[in-house]
């Protein structure tokens, strides 16, 4: 499964490639499935630097994602390797500037396994939503003067 989607920032690249970079960091929008978000690697973001994210799938489901730096392009790319129960996938930013500060483009696949995969057609169209909305809290937090780490 396949997603690929674009939102422009009134930001820097410099800037939102530093809140991705510190993705443990900032804040978690209000609502976000995301629980947990820990850096378990020491030292800077690079690549290497791993993450451990815990996320309510279900209203008593949660599940555990394992992922790794696998492209590391300071202000240009930024990419991670992911793995969780049943699934794994790749997602890659790519910063672009253009005339209001930066064009985030945001690419993923993911590769469901085993029971998941019959719930592949219901899961794109709930995911794209929510891949949209974390685009757009982004967008938010980062529009609305959030001071980025350098």
């Amino acid at each position: 499964m396949d997603f690929e989607l674009s939102i422009s920032i009134t930001r820097s690249p410099s800037d939102v490639f530093a809140f991705l970079r510190d993705k443990d960091e900032y804040p978690q929008m209000e609502g976000s499935p995301v629980l947990v978000l820990d850096k378990t690697t020491p030292g800077p973001p690079g690549v290497g630097t791993c993450y451990r994210e815990v996320v309510q799938i279900l209203p008593f489901y949660q599940s555990e994602i394992l992922s790794e730096i696998t492209h590391f392009e300071p202000f240009m790319r930024l990419e991670e390797d992911f793995f969780a129960a049943g699934m794994h996938g790749h997602l890659a930013y790519q910063f672009l500037p253009d005339s209001v500060g930066t064009n985030l483009i945001q690419r993923e696949t993911i590769n469901y396994h085993g029971i998941l995969k019959l719930f592949e057609p219901v899961i794109r169209v709930v995911l794209y939503r929510r891949l949209q909305e974390r685009l757009k809290g982004i967008k938010a937090i980062l529009e609305s003067g959030y001071v980025v780490a350098g």
